[in-house]
């Protein structure tokens, strides 16, 4: 399985980044999200629960201000 966050300006459909965070592994998400590894299909929204860890795990800041970030989770 291989997992990205992508970034979307807050209030817009478009996609403006999406960067690949695989190597964190499904677990560390699964345990993030509280979803189980098997059941991590589509777009998962990230909150400011999740921004802390997030940082953590890939050293990527979260601007929840002016963006809207989802873990997307892909069948390899």
């Amino acid at each position: 399985m291989r997992f990205a966050i992508s970034r979307f300006p807050k209030d817009e459909d478009f996609l403006e980044s999406s960067i690949d965070v695989t190597s964190v592994g499904a677990d560390a998400f699964s345990d993030l999200v509280g979803i189980p590894p098997t059941e991590l299909i589509g777009d998962v929204p990230l909150t400011r629960e999740h921004a802390e860890r997030i940082l953590q795990l890939t050293g990527i800041t979260l601007d929840l201000e002016k963006y809207d970030y989802f873990l997307d989770p892909t069948a390899d």
